[in-house]
């Protein structure tokens, strides 16, 4: 701890603050990605399920298999917005972190 000045924890603190201003933007877009990854796959399922004849489980199974990958694709960009939000929890605690460090610098400082 002694290595670091106040300038340096500030400068520190300041790059987590823009860097989880930037990932609440990122998390914005991937939780619009996963709303319409979601309802792609949705309006395909519906769709696959009522242009299928037969019974209730071939109709089922027509459309889990029509709609593969958009399930893949709506798997993976909840994926990517859980990921997102375990890094700006990352971030704030962190901060957090840098927070409580600056603190102890000023009183070591003051000594």
């Amino acid at each position: 701890m002694s290595n670091l000045t106040p300038s340096e924890i500030v400068e520190t603190l300041a790059n987590i603050s823009k860097e989880i201003d930037e990932t609440t933007v990122e998390l914005a877009d991937l939780d619009e990605a996963q709303v319409r990854a979601r309802q792609e796959y949705k309006r395909a399922y519906a769709e696959s399920f009522l242009r299928t004849d037969g019974s209730m489980d071939v109709r089922r199974y027509t459309a889990e298999l029509a709609t593969s990958d958009l399930v893949l694709a709506y798997e993976i960009a909840e994926q990517k917005h859980r990921a997102c939000v375990a890094h700006l929890k990352a971030l704030r605690d962190r901060l957090e972190v840098g927070r409580s460090i600056g603190a102890l610098v000023r009183l070591e400082w003051q000594a």
